[in-house]
């Protein structure tokens, strides 16, 4: 992601990244919130509710089954004026 804001001025920043525990059974809309509030420098439960954007019942059906299955799958959706990207692999990257 970049932003420009006058002629000489270009500011680049790197997407914000957190990994999910898939081992401690961490919950994806848990480590969705955790990401946002870590790269917002604020508590999660600050944030909007998840549910105002993503339903977190349907977020944790899509992450679960075989392990296989999980690694195949990503979702991308929107909250809280950024683009949230989780995919099966344990990443959620925030742009």
């Amino acid at each position: 992601m970049s932003a420009t804001g006058d002629e000489n001025t270009t500011v680049t920043t790197a997407p914000h990244q957190y990994d999910i525990d898939w081992d401690r059974r961490e919950p994806v809309s848990f480590a969705v919130q955790a990401a946002l509030g870590e790269l917002e420098d604020c508590s999660p439960t600050d944030l909007a509710p998840l549910a105002d954007y993503v339903d977190p019942d349907a977020l944790e059906a899509f992450f679960s089954g075989p392990p296989a299955e999980v690694a195949t799958r990503s979702l991308t959706f929107d909250y809280e004026g950024y683009t949230i990207h989780v995919d099966g692999s344990g990443q959620v990257r925030i742009d």
